[in-house]
C-alpha cells in the first residue's frame, strides 16, 4: 500500500465498461431507488479507509522532501560563502602575527623608539603572561652592549646584526621555583634576526655561544651546562629565556616545566603582549590585570 496505491482487488475494470454498466443499472431501477446512486459513484468504506490512511503517508513523504531541499540549499549556499570569503581573505596566514611583525617590525627604520625597562617588564614585582600564574621579578637590567647578556661567540653575533640593546630580567617561576633570565635583543632589522636564529643552535649544542643568567652564574671552567635555552624572533628582535632548576640539576630536554615557562614568557608574555602592544603602536604603561 506504499503512496496509498490500492489492493489488485479493488482495481478499475479497463475502457469505459465501469460507466456504462452503471448507467444500465440505474435505468433499470425504480424511480424512488435512484437516490443512492449509480455503481460508478459507490465509494465502499474499505476503499474510504485506504485513501484516508494514504494521505498522512503523502503529506509527511512531501514534508520530509521539502526539508531535504532546504537542507542541501543551505549547505550549498554556506559553501559558497566560506570559499569567496578565503579568497577575498588571501587566507589566514596573511592575518597572523608574523605579518604585523614583518611590517610594523620589520627594521629600526620602521620601528625607532628604543625599548625601556618600564615597557618590557611594566610591574617592576611580576610578569602575568596570559592565563599562566605570575612569575616573581628579582631583577631588571638593560644595557647598550649586547654581549654582556651572551656568552662565547653569540655576543659578536649579535652586533655583527646590529645589536643595540638588551632589556632583560632574572625571574622565579611559579612551576617548581625554577629560577629563569628572560629578555630581548634590539637588532637592526628581521632578516638579521633570522640569520642569528639560524646560527644560535649550532653555536648552543655546540657550547661556542648561549645566553647569560641574570644574576650572571658562577660556573667553574669544567663546568657542564646544566640550564635549558628557549628562543624566537619576531620581527627585529630576538627573545629569550634561560631556564635552571633551583638545586642546578640538569634541566631535561623533556622537562614539563621548562617547556611551559617557555611558551609563558618568550611566546605569551614577550611575543605577543609587549611586542604586540608595539605592533599596534600601545603606548608602554601598565598592563591590564589578567582574570
Amino acid at each position: 500500500m506504499l503512496y496509498g496505491t490500492p489492493q489488485r482487488r479493488e482495481h478499475r475494470v479497463p475502457g469505459g465498461a465501469p460507466a456504462l454498466l452503471g448507467s444500465v443499472i440505474a435505468a433499470a431501477r425504480p424511480p424512488g431507488r435512484r437516490g443512492n446512486g449509480g455503481v460508478g459513484q459507490h465509494r465502499s468504506p474499505a476503499r474510504q479507509r485506504s485513501r484516508a490512511a494514504g494521505e498522512p503517508q503523502r503529506t509527511a513523504q512531501l514534508l520530509v522532501r521539502g526539508l531535504a531541499a532546504l537542507i542541501l540549499l543551505a549547505l550549498v549556499s554556506l559553501t559558497a560563502f566560506f570559499v569567496l570569503a578565503g579568497r577575498r581573505g588571501g587566507g589566514g596566514a596573511a592575518a597572523g602575527p608574523d605579518s604585523i611583525a614583518a611590517g610594523m617590525l620589520a627594521s629600526r627604520t620602521v620601528d625607532a623608539d628604543p625599548l625601556t625597562v618600564e615597557e618590557v617588564f611594566p610591574d617592576s614585582d611580576s610578569v602575568r603572561p596570559a592565563g599562566a600564574r605570575p612569575y616573581r621579578i628579582t631583577l631588571t637590567h638593560i644595557d647598550a652592549s649586547c654581549d654582556t647578556a651572551t656568552t662565547g661567540s653569540l655576543g659578536g653575533l649579535l652586533a655583527g646584526h646590529g645589536c643595540s640593546q638588551v632589556v632583560r630580567a632574572g625571574l622565579v617561576a611559579p612551576y617548581g621555583d625554577y629560577r629563569v633570565t628572560a629578555g630581548v635583543f634590539n637588532l637592526a632589522d628581521a632578516a638579521g634576526a633570522a640569520d642569528v636564529d639560524d646560527v644560535l643552535r649550532r653555536l648552543v649544542e655546540t657550547g661556542d655561544g648561549s645566553f647569560a643568567t641574570l644574576p650572571a652564574a658562577r660556573l667553574g671552567p669544567d663546568a657542564l651546562p646544566t640550564a635549558q635555552i628557549g628562543w624566537r624572533t619576531r620581527g627585529h628582535y630576538l627573545l629569550y629565556c634561560v631556564i635552571n632548576r633551583p638545586d642546578d640539576g640538569v634541566v631535561a630536554a623533556d622537562d614539563p616545566y621548562a617547556s611551559r615557562i617557555t611558551v609563558d614568557l618568550v611566546d605569551s608574555y614577550l611575543g605577543t603582549t609587549i611586542l604586540g602592544r608595539r605592533a599596534a603602536g600601545v603606548p608602554a604603561g601598565p598592563l591590564p590585570e589578567g582574570p
